[in-house]
């Protein structure tokens, strides 16, 4: 999910601790921001810690003027079949061509199981927003494949676009008689594990025993450990899942595959929905005069607030998708030009199970 969603669902369960609610209304306590904060640490801890950490094994760094998709498709299954060979953890970073202060060169890339081999495709010039200018692809050299020697799987869902910004780390790993492709191998290991949460927690805990006396401590920890682990539970049920049980099981244990972590609906229903928990909680813990209270029949009739504040229009809205919304997976525009790109050259397109 989105970080703001991670934040907002550690906000919504703090809310949840009534003694918490009473701590942020009357002692001016951000104990439900704390929530917010372990709602969204776990990806703090990968991108703006652990990603330094993480070794590149190869480097690859298209020639600006002159990309060759066969080139980075030849070096990628190179670097496939030795992670077979070494039986070992192999680490590419896919580098991005940067051509101005606003302009890139895109690239797609495609692990394709069926046919067992590795598909780049060189895209047009793009901006940083991603708007493609069309008609600005490579002539020669557009679309590179790498037959593989070693059968792969691939679990991310989709290809891999590489345009803007800091380009992807993408692991190989054998497992069993496969390669497994792992998108982004620094990413959801130990700091996505409930372990690493009840440590973290601990250390809120601590800090806040220090503060405010042993009496109050815990209680911040009890807060940030179960922030900390509704991320975890959020990021279930996409497709990467996590390391939930490190260290003593360190492999990613599958997602559930629901929907994508970066799908704009279901990142809108999950900050909605902790929306609407939050207020209910806000009100129901406010030990205020209750002709005070903002929403009094909140409190008189939960069901009927949660009837009209979350089940009518969250029902309303997917039926408005489902109507007038995409009849079909969603699919990027990067994705479709390098379809359209391999449909020239004659070779196989994007099948479904990665559009």
């Amino acid at each position: 999910m989105k970080g703001i969603t991670h934040f907002m669902t550690g906000v919504a369960v703090a809310s949840f601790f009534g003694r918490a609610v009473e701590m942020a209304a009357e002692r001016k306590s951000w104990i439900l921001l704390l929530g917010g904060v372990y709602g969204i640490m776990a990806d703090t801890l990968d991108f703006k810690i652990y990603s330094f950490f993480s070794r590149d094994d190869v480097v690859i760094d298209p020639d600006p003027l002159a990309p060759d998709a066969s080139m980075v498709a030849a070096e990628i299954g190179r670097a496939i079949e030795r992670a077979w060979d070494e039986d070992r953890l192999v680490k590419v970073k896919c580098h991005t061509i940067r051509l101005g202060a606003d302009l890139w060169r895109q690239y797609v890339i495609k692990f394709d199981a069926a046919l067992n081999e590795v598909v780049v495709v060189i895209n047009p010039i793009v901006t940083t927003s991603q708007i493609p200018f069309l008609g600005t692809a490579p002539a020669e050299n557009r679309v590179g494949r790498y037959r593989l020697g070693v059968p792969i799987v691939e679990t991310h869902g989709r290809p891999t676009v590489v345009d803007i910004m800091n380009g992807p780390q993408i692991g190989f790993r054998k497992t069993g008689d496969r390669v497994l492709v792992e998108f982004i191998p620094f990413h959801r290991t130990w700091t996505h594990s409930f372990f690493t949460g009840l440590v973290a927690a601990s250390a809120a805990a601590l800090v806040a025993s220090i503060a405010a006396g042993p009496g109050i401590g815990w209680y911040y920890g009890l807060v940030a450990v179960a922030a900390y682990w509704s991320h975890l539970v959020c990021d279930l049920t996409g497709y990467m899942g996590a390391s939930f049980f490190w260290p003593f099981w360190k492999k990613r244990t599958p997602g559930l595959k629901w929907w994508k972590a970066n799908d704009a609906d279901s990142n809108f229903l999950f900050n909605y929905a902790c929306l609407v928990a939050a207020i209910f909680n806000l009100n129901r813990f406010t030990w205020a005069d209750p002709v005070r209270r903002v929403g009094h029949f909140i409190e008189a009739s939960p069901l009927k607030y949660f009837l009209l504040a979350l089940v009518i229009p969250v029902s309303a809205y997917l039926l408005l998708v489902r109507l007038f919304g995409r009849k079909g997976p969603e699919e990027k525009e990067s994705e479709a030009i390098a379809e359209q790109a391999m449909r020239d050259e004659g070779g196989a397109e994007l099948d479904g199970e990665f559009a």
